[in-house]
């Protein structure tokens, strides 16, 4: 409940400013454990971590595909009346959605950032970059010689 005199959120605002809060620690706790890959200080055994790795990629595909599916309509007027109780509150679902940095959908895109640098980290404590690295050589190899048929 809001105190006196302060704006009551509405849910979804409720969620996206307590999400947006939530992510800031998971951020230094990154920070920390790459710290700790990169000194040699933590390793993963490879089978963890593709294990890790399939595990991140689901969630990371959940994550784009809800930005996909709501950025394609929640940054749009509601248009729930022609009155100005209507327009505040549309513009103010609105907000809550897409706009500001507490929003839904740079809330969500920062946990896809933040997916996507624990995935590197994970990667780099089983020592398996190189494997990534050599994997996309030789797909960009197979795609210059599909090419060539042509």
């Amino acid at each position: 409940m809001a105190d006196v005199g302060e704006p009551a959120l509405s849910p979804g605002a409720a969620f996206a400013a307590g999400a947006a809060a939530a992510l800031a620690p998971v951020a230094k706790e990154l920070e920390v454990v790459h710290e700790r890959v990169r000194t040699g200080d933590l390793r993963l055994d490879e089978d963890a971590a593709r294990r890790l790795l399939a595990s991140i990629a689901a969630v990371q595909a959940r994550v784009h595909n809800l930005i996909a599916d709501s950025g394609e309509g929640i940054d749009r007027p509601l248009r729930l009346g022609d009155n100005f109780v209507a327009q505040a509150m549309s513009e103010r679902l609105r907000a809550a959605a897409s706009g500001g940095p507490d929003a839904a959908i740079p809330v969500l895109e920062e946990f896809s950032d933040q997916l996507e640098m624990f995935e590197s980290i994970v990667r780099r404590a089983a020592g398996i970059l190189a494997d990534t690295d050599e994997e996309a050589g030789e797909l960009i190899a197979r795609a210059g010689e599909g090419g060539e048929d042509r």
